[in-house]
Order: structure tokens, then C-alpha cells, then sequence
């Protein structure tokens, strides 16, 4: 009786395996479209990324040595 229940259950096999593939995916892409963005700063002048905000790297040593 207990194989004939779990046979013909309302839910599929296949959830666990396609919810992990789903996360895989997004996690795949989000560290693709991080990539991206990393390089594009990358390509700026400093002085375009004064002016946007970025920290420099010398606001960044002094932060942590604060701590």
C-alpha cells in the first residue's frame, strides 16, 4: 500500500532536482551580470568614478583599518 501512494503522489519526483537546477541557473547569472558590471567599472577613468561615488582606494585602507 505504501508503494502505491508514493507512486501516485500529487507531487512530482522531479521537484527537488528542478528546484536545484532553478537556483544553479540563478546564481550562474547573477555572477555573470556581477562580472560585468565589475569590468565596465573597470574600463571607467578615475575620475568618472569620483564622480559616481566609487571610493578610492585610499578611503577603502583607512576604512579598515578604523576597525
Amino acid at each position: 500500500m505504501a508503494f502505491f501512494s508514493l507512486e501516485h503522489s500529487s507531487e512530482p519526483r522531479h521537484s527537488f532536482f528542478a528546484s536545484t537546477l532553478v537556483g544553479l541557473r540563478a546564481r550562474a547569472v547573477a555572477s555573470w551580470q556581477r562580472h560585468r558590471a565589475e569590468r565596465a567599472l573597470e574600463g571607467l577613468s578615475y575620475d568618472t568614478l569620483k564622480d559616481i561615488g566609487f571610493p578610492s582606494a585610499g578611503m577603502a585602507n583607512d576604512d579598515t583599518s578604523a576597525r
